[in-house]
């Protein structure tokens, strides 16, 4: 709770100090509008890397890769305020020899007319994945097709804000708050907070 109340107080303070300038001095929208489109990431790999540089014992920092969970994310803005929002990613951990892949859709609504904007929403979101042997790739489709794979399900409520540094450039943070169902070796989990609570840092670039 603490992190995202250090995000918002951040952005809040970017906005004190940029004011009400909605066009860059090429005449360009800030702001997106109704008909953008908006691709992002989750910027949490990145952060971690540069933390570990100043943190770490270790002589050795490892750099970003697919092993942080890194997807991506997709917005069509329906209307200057609301947006529908795609998931779509994998993940493959040469180490533990584990992979992932899934797709998500939600609903974003967006309130502010400052380069600070508040937004909530709604997501869902399916994803499969298993263990694979390095040395055969084949196992992946073959861990599916004899369905020994893993399946999780969650749906969420969702809270956050952009602030958007440049013209359709914009870092920001969202809190999700939902349940999840997970299928692991036929045995079936629903919890309510725990796996589908989490806090995300996304960059987003709109078009």
């Amino acid at each position: 709770m603490m992190r995202i109340l250090f995000i918002i107080s951040f952005f809040l303070c970017l906005n004190f100090v940029y004011g009400q300038n909605l066009q860059n001095k090429n005449g360009e929208n800030i702001l997106p509008e109704e008909g953008d489109w908006s691709i992002g990431t989750s910027a949490h790999p990145l952060a971690n890397f540069v933390s570990n540089i100043f943190s770490s014992s270790d002589a050795v920092v490892n750099m970003p890769s697919f092993g942080d969970d890194l997807y991506f994310y997709m917005k069509k803005f329906t209307s200057n305020e609301r947006a529908v929002r795609y998931t779509v990613g994998a993940n493959f951990d040469m180490r533990d020899e584990t992979w992932n892949m899934g797709l998500g859709y939600g609903v974003e609504n967006r309130k502010g007319k400052t380069r600070l904007q508040g937004m909530w929403g709604y997501t869902g979101f399916i994803g499969i994945g298993d263990t694979f042997e390095s040395g055969d790739w084949l196992s992946i489709p073959t861990s599916i097709y004899e369905d020994t794979y893993n399946m999780n399900i969650s749906t969420s409520l969702f809270i956050g804000c952009e602030y958007f540094i440049m013209a359709k450039i914009a870092v920001g943070a969202e809190y999700h708050y939902g349940c999840n169902l997970t299928i692991d070796n036929n045995e079936t989990n629903f919890s309510i907070g725990s796996n589908a609570n989490n806090t995300i840092m996304k960059i987003n670039f709109y078009f």
